[in-house]
């Protein structure tokens, strides 16, 4: 890799790889099976992951976000997880929104000026976590890895084979 801009892209490309080889195989009821009390489902896991990317670009970029906010509210780190299935869009809806929000970022990122790597973070961003613009990309992709695990703990709950690694 030849710059942190192909680094970040690589990134990206295997969490998309990952998202589909982990829920290609789940059921719909499976999408929204919670693995035990007060933690998250895969369809939550999902649509966090999409909107985050959404709010992550727009700050970025200083673009507006794709997303509804009813999504983002939905979705939010601080939002509770409910298995109720018809509290959320589709399943369908959610992975489209990821797959869209994903292309987006991926876009963006190809075309984001080099020079704004070291650029302050917006405004609302913590600055001991977050100093740059090229902070906040570099957390676009990391960001996806702590949910694909979260995902896997679903899967080991409902009994599925292991995706990668042996036994």
């Amino acid at each position: 890799m030849s710059n942190m801009k192909d680094l970040l892209l690589g990134q990206l490309e295997t969490g998309e790889f990952l998202f589909d080889k982990f829920t290609s195989d789940l059921s719909d009821g499976e999408y929204f099976k919670l693995p035990a009390p007060n933690t998250n489902h895969v369809a939550w896991n999902v649509g966090h992951i999409a909107t985050s990317e959404d709010s992550m670009v727009a700050a970025v970029t200083g673009s507006e976000m794709k997303l509804p906010e009813d999504l983002h509210k939905m979705f939010g780190g601080s939002s509770e997880c409910f298995e109720d299935a018809a509290k959320y869009p589709s399943r369908g809806e959610i992975d489209e929104m990821r797959i869209n929000a994903r292309a987006n970022a991926i876009e963006q990122l190809k075309m984001f000026d080099e020079v704004k790597w070291g650029d302050q973070s917006p405004e609302g961003w913590p600055t001991d976590l977050f100093p740059t613009l090229g902070s906040i990309w570099a957390l676009l992709p990391t960001h996806q890895f702590w949910h694909i695990g979260q995902i896997t703990v679903c899967r080991q709950t409902l009994g599925k084979s292991r995706v990668l690694g042996a036994g």
